[in-house]
């Protein structure tokens, strides 16, 4: 049976910075940039999020909520900019 792998509880506070600070990258990157798994970045965050930042961790409920109202965003995005384009289509045709 292999052998669990141990993380030093700075490495994991270490990661835990990484993917607050991971830019564009999804935390899928981030976790396996480092060679551990997403699931086990978000507990690490989950518990040291607080000592690290200052605030708890958001709950999976806002993590979905957030990702939810993303999407909304985009969507919103894309009819006003379809709505710009076809607004300059008619301003054309008028004059």
């Amino acid at each position: 049976m292999a052998k669990r792998k141990q993380y030093t509880e700075e490495f994991k506070k270490d990661a835990v910075r990484l993917m607050l600070a991971r830019g564009t990258r999804t935390v899928d990157e981030v976790a396996a940039g480092i060679g551990v798994s997403q699931s086990m970045l978000y507990r690490w965050h989950q518990r040291f999020s607080m000592e690290l930042t200052g605030r708890p961790a958001a709950t999976e409920q806002e993590r979905e909520d957030v990702e939810r109202l993303r999407r909304r965003l985009r969507e919103l995005e894309q009819e006003n900019s379809l709505l710009k384009k076809a607004a300059a289509l008619f301003a054309k045709e008028v004059k």
